[in-house]
């Protein structure tokens, strides 16, 4: 009787196995295939939250909320609609969060786009800027203006939740699983349109101590470890969807959806920066950008010291780089440059 249950024992171990080496196996596949691109060519991304409907006990409006939502829930059970939807009050509140950064640790271990932090992180960065903007700081303090915008917005809603336990006998012997299921909707956007660029349902299930192996991208510890499983199979999942749409939209730096970046005469936005300025240097930059070969126009701005240009410009951002560099003379200094941004200072 025992040879049967461990012939058993072994055909499930090794599927788990081959699952788990199949998995890791196209994690490692799509850190290959992103791994050409250098970075400058990456398009910014920004994975901005995982919304989660949850009730607090000590919050009366959440709590009605949710109640509200419940029912509406149990009434689709009825009419045949969404019949798979769980209680909203019984999804942890920390899955959203937990979400958002294993996917954008995801995103940036496979080094297919530029991962920029998320906003809900940033105040650990803009106090250390303005730290180093106080008169105690070294010139080597990271300076305010650089920061770069994201160009493409992740977004995920979690739909569908449920943790049950279920028993399974196997040749007279009990065993207890415990399963969990998640589904969620993930959307890439562009911010600056508002575009969709695309939208795909989610869904995975695992079972207790059925996690993939990722080479240590995840840290699961002092986690349910069915819960933990099923958000590393629906990350994974999801890292591998946004790298095919980048691959099959060919998405870089300079080419995304949404985006009329650029034009059958080779025009190209840049956006120029004047810091330490005053309004008379301000207008004498303006005057200088105006006068540049393949100028075509320009919106600006001046506020506390910084002037802004949006340049639309006839030719590559190397092109506009020289010819504005001939022309600033002794006054101004060029300190960086990017393909979508020229950095200038007054001295």
């Amino acid at each position: 009787m025992k040879k049967p249950f461990l012939l058993l024992l072994i055909i499930s171990f090794a599927i788990k196995t081959f699952s788990q080496n199949q998995e890791k196996i196209t994690y490692q596949e799509i850190k290959s295939q992103c791994s050409s691109l250098p970075l400058s060519q990456r398009a910014r991304l920004s994975v901005t939250r995982f919304s989660v409907t949850t009730s607090s006990i000590n919050d009366e409006r959440n709590q009605h909320a949710a109640n509200a939502n419940n029912s509406l829930k149990a009434l689709s059970l009825l009419t045949g609609g969404g019949g798979n939807a769980p209680r909203a009050d019984v999804i942890p509140v920390t899955l959203g969060d937990n979400l958002t950064t294993m996917l954008t640790n995801a995103l940036q271990g496979v080094s297919c786009f530029r991962v920029l932090e998320t906003l809900k992180n940033n105040n650990d960065l803009t106090s250390e800027i303005d730290a180093g903007d106080s008169k105690y700081s070294s010139k080597k303090a990271p300076k305010a203006g650089n920061q770069l915008g994201a160009q493409i917005v992740a977004t995920g809603e979690v739909i569908e939740y449920s943790d049950k336990a279920k028993g399974l006998s196997v040749m007279g012997v009990g065993i207890n699983k415990k399963i969990v299921k998640i589904g969620f909707n993930l959307k890439l956007i562009n911010p600056q349109t508002r575009d969709i660029i695309v939208s795909k349902v989610i869904r995975v299930q695992s079972k207790t101590n059925n996690s993939v192996d990722v080479g240590g991208l995840f840290s699961t510890e002092n986690s349910d470890p069915a819960v933990a499983a099923v958000m590393e199979d629906g990350v994974i999942q999801a890292v591998q969807f946004i790298a095919h749409v980048r691959d099959s939209l060919n998405i870089t730096v300079d080419n995304i959806p949404g985006n009329n970046i650029k034009s059958a005469n080779g025009e190209k936005e840049i956006e120029i920066s004047l810091s330490n300025a005053s309004f008379a240097s301000f207008n004498g930059v303006t005057s200088i950008i105006n006068t540049l070969p393949g100028y075509i126009s320009m919106e600006k701005s001046f506020s506390s010291g910084i002037g802004t240009y949006t340049v639309v410009y006839k030719g590559s951002p190397d092109d506009l780089l020289t010819a504005l560099n001939n022309r600033l003379g002794s006054k101004y200094e060029i300190t960086g440059f990017t393909p979508d941004k020229i950095d200038i200072k007054t001295k």
